[in-house]
């Protein structure tokens, strides 16, 4: 009957449950394609808030998505909100590290956020991709010079200048670095370095008559007019009709009272610029040459001569190097001409005088075709190879620029072969180096950089670019101890510059470290870098978060130390500061420490990051504290700067639960995003609390018990409705037993007491004052065997860190019986047997009993441990009973567990009484027990349990012949009871 019984409550659960159940709807349709392209269309309409709102949908749906998190970050930087866009583009690059449209947005976002190392970082990404996107490299110069860094910018436009030599903007940009350069050289009196500057800028700029002006009067400076005439002429063959410096070249003329030449000049030049400034300028010199007559000019006088008639050898060769040494091209290719009628096509004065004038007019092919044809019939001659060799390396610099290397090697491997001369031949081992580099051949570069320190020894850069060539070759540990060895052996000056280039390759590979997972190498390698270099930014980053990683707490807070010593500002550093605080679980004092700083970058995502994992804790930590207030106060102000942390929402949702607020927790906890690992055990939890959440209980409980040695079984069943609220819960009991037995004489005397059935009628109240303190009070009236009276109340107080204290008191008015004898008149009448006397029926007795006790309990993560003490105060004496017990929550759900218990005492524990069970005062009583519930769903709950209770046992006999003789005795015995529990539990 019992089982049908269950079997029907059964039933009737699961068609609740079917009949309650609801199944979701998926609305959503579109792929995460086709929402970055409506999105996309609306941002293109200038319909941000409507693109939004659809995003926000598409995120809902596809969380994580790199075109969706790019486009959020989009909206972002639209409405200029930095710190919010950087989060959604990080998170794009993360699900796709190949987005170049959140990258290019991210150069962005740092750019104006003046974070510009990162900016630098994520354009060096981008180059990775598209190594010649010259906007690229442009945005990189900007931004170092945005950073102050002008030494980089300027090497780095220096390089980008000779890749991308028709680039206007880059040149414009490199002449103007190269313009300040000479400016500053001229201001501090270094002209030489200035005149080498300005000959590099004459090269780069030949049209700006401004480079030939300052050059000509650099070289009058220092004395040198020749040189100063020289620029003049290669000015005007760049510049022809330039008025300054045909004005320029006569005054130098003038000054070296060279009239002739200079009248010649001006006329000659008048035929392209006949300003008035140059004619007043020629009769000046007019008036200057006849007062100078006596000074004639041999090459008037040589060539007036040789177009008389007078043409030998004397003249010709005065003309002919005159005119090449003036720069009289036009002359000067007509004396060619006549020299090569004299002495032949092949003379080697006249075709390397030929060579010259051919340089100096820029034509270049025509000055390479001579001198070719020099080199392949003179091919000892030191000049002409010397020639030939930089004609070579102009060649090769040219197609280097324009990255072709391949192509320019055989020029610079040329040069080298020949040996003529030691810088030239350094200038071309260097260059064939660099080609090696640049075609990753990387074993012929490094054999090329032997050569080079082997006949260079004072070569400066040998160990940077050895160090390069071995970073390239995946050898970046020998590098880097390359340049160990070079630091330790080299002057301050030059350790500076190598530990600066020992950072540059210990970033990236201490990055790459981390990525692959070797965490141990990443914080070796960052310690040695910041043993180096104590200020090295990135160096401390990785050192801190690599000893964190390793869990060398120690490190992790010296390093943050040192961090904030050179970068006080730095949020990095103040959310590390803010970790080593957790660590100690100073929660209170890192939320202290960071609100401030919060202020103060109330939008910067690292600090926003320390501050809500902060919160957290300390959120957690009042938990445990029973103040549910304060750490929900913590929460709240956590996620008014990181509304979107899904962590916060689900610590919110435990501090609710903590409070006994089901609704909110399960609401809170549901943004949870478990692992495949956690999943089964996160929903069993939901499960759990949205039992919780329920108000009502029904809860049907059978207790079946049976004697040891004596198939006697005893049952007590109970029905009991619940109402559950947050500080109060409500309860109505009725309890049924039911006993074998008469009051007849037909009674056998091991009966304790009679037949019939006994109803206990109970009402309950828990009330919690405070997450801290709560009380239970209930009340019992029975018929029989139960107590008559039933009265407790109960006083729990909640510790820290999950420790609890209660007390209760207890009176209980309950019922003793003894058998009752008589004397049987018949006895002597014919009676057989020694015992004259009959059970006749049951004594009653009422006696109060009044209970206090106390107990212990600790909850450790899945096991709750607990301890109580009872004291009875009953017919004057005094008795206890002690018990332990043990809970275990496996299913995370919060009702499912195992429960094991045990009891010892004097007296036997009030269950006992409670459930009308037999039981003795004042010899041992002892009780063990095992058993568990399940959560079957969360509107059905169901247990099992069983005891073993072993006490001592009375009963009181009367025996005797006589009347007035009556023995009274009792027999004593202990006595085994075994009961068994079986519970369901109805919510609803």
């Amino acid at each position: 009957m019992n089982r049908e019984f269950l079997h029907k409550i059964t039933l009737l659960g699961c068609l609740f449950l079917l009949i309650t159940s609801s199944s979701g709807t998926d609305n959503g349709f579109q792929t995460p394609e086709q929402y970055a392209q409506i999105v996309q269309e609306h941002f293109a309409n200038e319909e941000w808030e409507a693109g939004k709102e659809l995003l926000e949908e598409g995120l809902q749906k596809y969380p994580n998505v790199s075109d969706l998190e790019w486009l959020m970050g989009k909206y972002w930087f639209h409405e200029k909100n930095y710190d919010q866009s950087r989060y959604h583009l990080v998170k794009a690059i993360d699900d796709n590290y190949n987005n170049v449209n959140a990258k290019h947005l991210l150069v962005d976002v740092e750019d104006i956020t003046e974070n510009y190392s990162s900016a630098i970082c994520y354009v060096n990404e981008l180059l990775e991709v598209n190594p010649y996107w010259r906007g690229l490299w442009r945005r990189k110069i900007e931004l170092y010079r945005k950073q102050n860094n002008d030494v980089e910018a300027d090497r780095l436009l220096k390089r980008i200048n000779q890749i991308y030599p028709n680039d206007t903007i880059l040149r414009k940009d490199y002449i103007y670095s190269m313009e300040v350069g000479y400016q500053q050289m001229k201001k501090g009196g270094n002209r030489k370095e200035a005149i080498e500057k300005l000959t590099e800028l004459i090269k780069v700029s030949p049209q700006n008559e401004e480079y030939y002006l300052d050059i000509i009067n650099l070289h009058l400076q220092e004395g040198n007019r020749e040189a100063a005439l020289g620029w003049s002429s290669n000015g005007l063959a760049a510049i022809p009709g330039s008025g300054a410096l045909i004005v320029k070249r006569a005054s130098i003329l003038s000054e070296l009272a060279r009239y002739p030449e200079a009248l010649a000049f001006i006329r000659e030049q008048m035929k392209r610029n006949n300003s008035p400034a140059i004619r007043r300028m020629y009769n000046d010199l007019l008036m200057e040459a006849a007062r100078a007559e006596k000074q004639r000019d041999p090459y008037v006088l040589y060539g007036m001569a040789y177009e008389g008639g007078n043409k030998n050898k004397e003249a010709l060769d005065y003309l002919l190097n005159t005119s090449v040494t003036r720069g009289y091209t036009d002359d000067a290719l007509f004396y060619i001409r006549e020299a090569k009628k004299q002495y032949g096509n092949n003379d080697k004065g006249i075709l390397y005088k030929e060579y010259m004038l051919y340089r100096q007019m820029n034509e270049d092919d025509l000055a390479y075709s001579t001198l070719k044809k020099m080199y392949e019939m003179y091919p000892d001659d030191y000049d002409i190879t010397l020639a030939m060799s930089a004609q070579h390396m102009k060649k090769a610099e040219k197609l280097m620029e324009l990255g072709l290397y391949a192509e320019a090697l055989p020029h610079v491997l040329f040069v080298s072969q020949k040996h003529i001369d030691n810088d030239v031949n350094g200038a071309a081992w260097e260059k064939a180096l660099s080609c090696y580099i640049n075609m990753k051949r990387y074993n012929e570069a490094l054999a090329t950089l032997d050569t080079i320190t082997l006949h260079f020894p004072d070569y400066e850069n040998g160990t940077l670019k050895r160090a390069f060539i071995l970073d390239k070759m995946d050898k970046t540990e020998e590098a880097l101890q390359l340049y160990l060895s070079a630091i330790e052996q080299s002057d301050e000056d030059m350790r500076i510059f190598y530990v600066i280039g020992y950072e540059e390759l210990a970033v990236p590979y201490i990055k790459k470290c981390m990525e692959a997972g070797a965490t141990k190498k990443a914080y070796e390698e960052a310690i040695k870098l910041v043993s180096l270099n104590p200020s090295s930014d990135l160096g401390l980053r990785y050192a801190i978060n690599s000893s964190g990683l390793l869990g060398k707490y120690d490190e992790f807070e010296k390093y943050t130390a040192q961090g904030i010593n050179y970068y006080p500002e730095e949020p990095f550093y103040q959310a590390k500061r803010a970790t080593v605080l957790e660590r100690d679980k100073r929660y209170e004092a890192s939320l202290e420490f960071l609100k401030p700083i919060l202020n103060k970058y109330p939008s910067n995502k690292e600090i926003i990051g320390a501050f809500s994992q902060s919160s957290e804790y300390r959120a957690l930590q009042l938990t445990k504290a029973k103040e549910p207030e304060k750490a929900l106060a913590v929460l709240d102000t956590a996620l008014l700067y990181d509304s979107q942390n899904k962590s916060l929402k689900y610590t919110k949702g435990v501090v609710y639960e903590a409070n006994r607020q089901a609704d909110s927790a399960y609401y809170y906890q549901k943004y949870y995003e478990p692992s495949i690992m956690e999943y089964r055990s996160f929903q069993r939890h939901l499960s759990g609390l949205r039992s919780m959440m329920l108000k009502n209980e029904i809860a049907l409980t059978y207790l079946r018990a049976r004697y040891g040695e004596e198939d006697i079984i005893t049952s007590v069943a109970t029905a009991e409705y619940t109402r559950k609220g947050q500080k109060n819960s409500y309860t109505g009991r009725l309890n049924y037993a039911g006993r074998s037995g008469s009051a007849s004489d037909s009674m056998e005397a091991e009966e304790q007491t009679p037949g019939g059935v006994g109803i206990q009628v109970q009402g309950e109240w828990t009330h919690h004052f405070s997450p801290k303190w709560s009380t239970t009070v209930n009340a019992a009236f029975a018929t029989k065997y139960f107590p008559d009276i039933t009265a407790d109340v109960a006083v729990r107080h909640y510790l820290k860190n999950d420790w609890e204290i209660g007390a209760h008191v207890g009176y209980r008015r309950v019922a003793a019986y003894t058998k009752r004898y008589e004397w049987n008149d018949e006895f002597f009448a014919g009676g057989t047997g020694d015992n004259g006397y009959l059970f006749t029926g049951w004594n009653e007795s009422k006696t109060n009993l009044l209970t206090v006790g106390g107990e212990l309990a600790k909850t450790i993560e899945v096991v709750r441990l607990n301890t109580k003490l009872d004291m009875h105060f009953f017919n004057s004496n005094f008795y206890y009973n002690a018990q332990i017990g043990a809970k275990y929550f496996p299913a995370n759900d919060g009702k499912t567990n195992i429960n094991a218990m045990a009891s010892i005492g004097s007296a036997p524990e009030t269950a006992v009484l409670d459930y009308a069970l037999p039981g003795s005062f004042s010899h041992t009583n002892t009780m063990v027990g095992l058993g568990g519930q399940y959560m079957v769903s969360p509107n059905i709950t169901i247990g099992l349990m069983g005891t073993w209770n072993t006490y001592y046992n009375q009963t009181n006999t009367v025996r005797g012949s006589s009347p007035l003789n009556p023995i009274e005795s009792i027999s004593t015995r202990y006595k085994n009871l075994y009961n068994i529990y079986a519970q369901v539990y109805i919510s609803f």
